[in-house]
């Protein structure tokens, strides 16, 4: 049975330096469920950084060929990327036959959550990174069922459920609210408008999958003609 592990590796393992050390604040965010092969984790979104400063990083860095600007929006930068060939990590990785559900860096380091086809992929992935030198650190195990029935734990990007977590924390959501959409923009470091985005996508995302949930669990009669 395939199986999901949430690792986590320090900053030096994996550094895109240039772009996560530029100011605080800034996140990359790979996009999700990316097959790990020749073209590893081949788009990032960027937020913190404007185009011109977020691509000249990146091109800098000594773990990217190449990089392009795909997008950019108040949200972020979407941008492509061509590592290069001889990283360890990614190429443990691709070894492995693991499959990318969710991968965050920031200036503290990296979180991948990955999924292999079977536990001896895992320790194989695992067993490489040691001998490379890859200080990876296995925090948590699950069948790949474990995430998929009943959570919408996928749902969301990782920006979005960090600012739906801090808005109902703040009380953005409280009657009568203790949180403003200013304050949350101070605390993110964005305009007020993005944090606006952010919140009404990520609820809409949220209310679509718990809508099409509820006609799954309840779907409707079916007409006997």
């Amino acid at each position: 049975m395939s199986l999901c592990a949430s690792v986590s590796l320090p900053p030096a393992e994996f550094r895109l330096a240039t772009v996560l050390g530029a100011q605080p604040g800034v996140r990359v965010e790979a996009e999700r469920v990316v097959p790990l092969d020749s073209q590893v984790m081949p788009y990032l979104w960027i937020t913190g950084l404007d185009a011109e400063d977020g691509i000249e990083r990146l091109r800098a860095d000594p773990d990217v060929v190449a990089a392009e600007l795909l997008a950019a929006s108040d949200d972020g930068l979407l941008v492509s990327v061509d590592w290069a060939a001889d990283h360890p990590l990614l190429a443990a990785l691709a070894n492995g036959d693991a499959s990318l559900l969710r991968g965050v860096g920031t200036a503290d380091g990296w979180r991948l959550s990955l999924r292999f086809p079977n536990r001896d992929r895992l320790a194989d992935c695992y067993r490489e990174c040691s001998a490379a030198g890859v200080s990876l650190t296995v925090e948590q195990i699950h069948t790949a069922a474990w995430s998929v029935e009943g959570s919408h734990g996928n749902v969301l990007t990782d920006v979005q459920r960090e600012t739906l977590l801090a808005a109902l924390d703040g009380g953005y959501f409280a009657v009568p609210r203790t949180t403003t959409l200013q304050d949350l923009a101070r605390e993110f470091d964005v305009s007020d408008t993005a944090i606006s985005q952010r919140i009404r996508r990520g609820v809409a995302r949220l209310l679509s999958a718990e809508l099409a949930e509820d006609d799954r669990r309840n779907p409707p009669p079916v007409s006997p003609e």
